[in-house]
């Protein structure tokens, strides 16, 4: 009898040691990670989880599953309704992680995630960088985006749409594309649509995201687009 509480204590004890680095590890981690996310990203508010089983594999820098959403967040100036990234099997640089207490990833099984802009802010951000009149605003929808409002030409004004599409550039932005001009159900010569493209050149960068990831996609939905993040190859 006495035998097999001792087993059962010792099977404690070792289960015991085992889960401690879970147990600390874990929380120290997420809540670097997450005091990390949200100064990079001035993000109100971020959310970080770690999975591991034991914990043992942090000591060296590795993260079986990493979870990580930032909300009201700032990307170059771009104001981010939702920043969600998910790694799996990651790998860091133990010696920064835990001397200097800095996330350098050095590989990654695979690395996913999403950034979600409204549509609300996409024109906040078109304004301040190129149109602090206002005069024209975007129209985000499934079939594209488009680019719409007033514009005195020729001392003539003008109530234009701009359909257009948004093309990645260099790995980590995203190109305004002006594609088709229509004026009052109308066509007029396309020096208009030269003026606008010079002068409406819309660019949103997210180099800035603190993993190395590039954009693999763009879904446009209704009054919101979802740019699709993958690891970079």
């Amino acid at each position: 009898m006495n035998r097999y509480k001792l087993i059962i204590a010792v099977l404690a004890i070792a289960i015991v040691i085992l889960g401690v680095p879970r147990l600390l590890l874990v929380p120290y981690l997420e809540r670097e990670f997450e005091s990390e996310l949200a100064a990079s990203l001035q993000a109100s508010e971020a959310r970080v989880e770690v999975q591991t089983p034991w914990g043992w594999e942090l000591l060296w820098g590795r993260i079986p599953r990493l979870d990580l959403t930032a909300s009201d967040a700032v990307i170059d100036g771009l104001k981010i309704a939702q920043a969600h990234l998910r790694g799996e099997q990651l790998r860091l640089d133990p010696r920064l992680l835990w001397q200097e207490k800095e996330a350098v990833l050095l590989d990654a099984a695979d690395l996913r995630g999403e950034i979600i802009v409204q549509e609300q802010a996409l024109n906040e951000f078109l304004w301040e960088k190129a149109d602090p009149d206002k005069l024209l605003h975007i129209e985000i929808s499934p079939q594209g985006v488009d680019l719409v409002g007033v514009l005195n030409f020729w001392n003539i004004e003008w109530k234009i749409t701009v359909r257009g599409e948004l093309k990645v550039h260099n790995g980590t932005s995203l190109r305004y594309v002006m594609k088709d001009l229509g004026v009052q159900e109308t066509r007029i010569p396309n020096l208009l649509l030269e003026v606008l493209s010079e002068n409406y050149e819309l660019v949103m960068d997210f180099g800035a995201f603190p993993y190395p990831v590039e954009i693999k996609d763009v879904h446009l939905e209704e009054q919101k687009l979802r740019v699709i993040l993958g690891g970079v190859q």
